[in-house]
């Protein structure tokens, strides 16, 4: 007998002015399933999705759910209706300014039914069940929200939306600021959601989640519908269903040599906190390597001591022969290191402005004379990066707003690559980011960089292993060790990440 569908999406299209993102897309989503959608940045995943959510009230085409036509004029009609979404950018799933407790029970404070008088044991109560969901009840419940991890607030957007058992539950991106083990919590509670009968709508860019999770796999692919694919899946059938055949890694006869090159960066016991260990490193000319461990490795205190965000308690940074004193950012853009922050949404792009403000902003003295501003100047720098870095858009006077995460992305990875530099910095660079998309990027960067050096802070060993010439591990504080790419043993290295 035909399984029937709980949720169909039949022929959506979507416009933005002159701009056709979604044409006649449809899609089935069945109870007991696990559905994952995939589609290169700006493909149209972002718009179906806030289709489905009620974000967009204005399309066409038809929503049926149990074989009703339903149109979603808010957010809250489509929650109302059992549609469930943790999007993307966690700083969406959380309030500021409230406690752990406050942002887990936020449905039960702020819903009709609730007792005006606040509670806060009884929050903390609710709270707890909440959390024990996800695995996170040790968080500290009267903590404020601002003070945890970014994988922290992450895992309370998710066991948020699992607190109303949703009869679609659509995750954006959910294991981009997570570690390994929380990402093994999370699919054990989706396997435990699909056999209770949920409808799952799962998106991400790692696509060996994507085969591991997946029941099938939908794709979107420049605004259309791209394919249907089933068990039993395969990585290279996705990637060509997504964007075609493309070579995503560093030629086999590719063998980054430092020698004879010069030392762009030496770090000589370099102390970042008190915890940690002196830190020795060298990275050459032209050379891309990455920085790998856990959360709370102590890879993004490194990189904030580089970029003048906090003060090492000793040792030197040198930069191409010169001992510096980075005092703060202004001082390091100056010394030639730019950085690529981890947090998109909140350290790095400026929402409402344009495309070209974006990647300018932080070398505005370069574009004037005398205080006066030479437009010219900047748009043409502004429209040689869109190009380089084959950012999607319109203009360069779109709104970065209106672009996918993975062309924000680029924006913020091409602002900090559009003057020269000595060191770019990029930490997480390729979180929501496509696999298409990331072999631009580090093309560009292998282009734009042959003077300088990269250092790329990642948690993913296959991202890591796909665009580096030298694998750098840290653990607890410390450098445990450093290997070329190209001779390095896999297990050996996810060993070292996890040793205790």
């Amino acid at each position: 007998m035909q399984r029937k569908p709980l949720i169909r999406a039949v022929n959506i299209s979507k416009t933005f002015g002159a701009t056709k993102a979604l044409s006649d897309v449809s899609f089935e989503f069945f109870s007991s399933e696990i559905f994952s959608l995939v589609g290169a940045n700006g493909a149209g995943k972002s718009t179906f999705i806030k289709i489905l959510c009620g974000y967009y009230p204005d399309y066409d085409g038809e929503i049926y759910i149990d074989d009703k036509l339903v149109h979603f004029n808010s957010p809250r009609d489509a929650y109302e209706a059992g549609i469930q979404v943790v999007h993307q950018s966690i700083e969406q799933g959380i309030v500021q300014n409230m406690s752990v407790a406050e942002n887990l029970a936020l449905e039960q404070i702020v819903s009709p039914e609730a007792n005006f008088v606040y509670n806060q044991k009884n929050i903390e109560k609710e709270a707890i069940e909440i959390a024990k969901k996800m695995g996170i009840e040790h968080l500290d419940m009267k903590q404020n929200i601002q003070d945890i991890t970014q994988s922290e607030k992450q895992m309370i957007t998710i066991a948020r939306a699992l607190a109303k058992k949703p009869k679609l539950l659509i995750l954006d991106e959910p294991t981009s600021s997570i570690s390994d083990k929380e990402a093994e919590v999370l699919f054990e509670t989706l396997y435990r959601l699909k056999d209770e009968g949920v409808s799952i709508l799962y998106i991400s860019h790692y696509l060996h989640e994507i085969k591991r999770i997946s029941d099938r796999v939908g794709v979107i692919r420049d605004g259309k519908f791209g394919g249907l694919l089933q068990k039993p899946l395969h990585v290279s059938k996705i990637v060509n269903a997504m964007v075609g055949d493309i070579e995503t890694s560093i030629p086999s006869d590719y063998d980054y040599d430092s020698k004879d090159k010069k030392v762009v960066l030496e770090l000589k016991n370099l102390v970042i906190d008190r915890s940690s260990n002196p830190i020795n490193i060298k990275l050459y000319e032209g050379e891309i390597a990455g920085l790998i461990g856990l959360i709370g490795a102590g890879k993004t205190e490194l990189a904030e001591t580089l970029f003048g965000i906090r003060v090492p308690i000793s040792g030197e940074i040198i930069v191409n022969g010169e001992s510096i004193d980075i005092k703060n950012i202004s001082h390091a853009i100056k010394s030639g290191i730019h950085m690529v922050p981890e947090n998109r949404a909140v350290n790095a792009i400026l929402p409402d402005e344009s495309i070209k403000n974006n990647i300018t902003l932080p070398f505005l003295d370069y574009f004037s004379k005398k205080a006066i501003l030479k437009k010219e100047a900047e748009i043409d720098n502004a429209n040689r990066m869109i190009n380089s870095m084959g950012i999607k858009c319109e203009n360069y006077l779109s709104s970065i707003d209106s672009l996918s995460g993975g062309n924000q992305q680029k924006v913020v990875v091409a602002r900090w690559l559009l003057m020269k530099h000595n060191i770019v910095i990029l930490d997480e660079p390729f979180q929501g980011v496509d696999i298409k998309s990331r072999k631009d990027i580090n093309a560009y960067l292998r282009e734009s960089t042959k003077d300088s050096c990269v250092l790329l802070i990642s948690s993913d060993i296959d991202e890591l292993m796909d665009v580096t010439d030298k694998i750098i591990v840290m653990n607890k504080g410390r450098i445990l060790h450093q290997e070329k790419t190209s001779q390095i043993d896999r297990d050996k290295l996810l060993g070292l990440i996890t040793q205790e």
